[in-house]
């Protein structure tokens, strides 16, 4: 199967991944495990390969200029669910989530390690955007993130969390994605030889989603 693991946004929890720092941690998500709803004790599968591409679908080359690098762009990533289990139940766990993936109902979310993080401000009047450091004078700002409690505005300014350092870490399958690009795209779109989006095709279309079964 092939899903959007992350966007270079700010999603839903308040993180913002910068275009550079999704660049630098691109093919960090390869070989990760992938879950079910991030319990680590219901491993299903793992990640085979991965691509920055843009929101037409297009691969971003390796040699890009970070200047050309466009503002907001996705991570597709390639994986694998296992389905040969003896056990009973692991097997019939396999099989209902690849029902539930051909039914449209589920989605991925990115998981990550990180080694610091600054901050993100948006003028809630005006729409700007600024980031912040992380010092000893803005500190006090971590108390309004919503990843430690707050409510994610201070002031009339929403505040995220601007991620720095990633490692991309696995992902897993949930119903309700932070990120609502993190779309799981249907078999019909996946080159069986090449293992990757026919080029001609638009990654934000979300009635197309599925697997290729073996």
């Amino acid at each position: 199967m092939q899903s959007i693991l992350v966007s270079s946004s700010w999603n839903k929890n308040d993180d913002i991944f910068e275009k550079s720092e999704v660049w630098a941690a691109k093919n960090t998500p390869e070989d990760k495990p992938t879950n079910l709803e991030h319990d680590e004790n219901l491993i299903i599968g793992h990640i085979t390969s991965n691509w920055p591409i843009s929101e037409n679908g297009e691969v971003l080359e390796e040699g890009i200029d970070m200047n050309d690098l466009p503002e907001k762009y996705h991570i597709l990533t390639g994986s694998v669910i296992y389905r040969g289990f003896s056990n009973p139940e692991l097997k019939e766990r396999a099989e209902n989530l690849i029902a539930e993936i051909e039914n449209g109902t589920k989605y991925v979310s990115m998981e990550c390690f990180f080694k610091g993080f600054d901050y993100g401000v948006e003028d809630q009047t005006t729409g700007s955007y600024k980031v912040l450091a992380r010092d000893e004078n803005t500190a006090y700002l971590t108390k309004y993130l919503r990843a430690y409690g707050g409510v994610g505005e201070h002031e009339n300014y929403k505040i995220g969390r601007v991620l720095r350092n990633i490692t991309f870490s696995g992902k897993g399958f949930v119903d309700k994605p932070a990120n609502e690009d993190s779309i799981i795209f249907n078999k019909n779109l996946i080159k069986s030889q090449e293992n990757i989006l026919e080029p001609e095709e638009k990654i934000n279309d979300f009635n197309k989603t599925g697997v290729l079964t073996t």
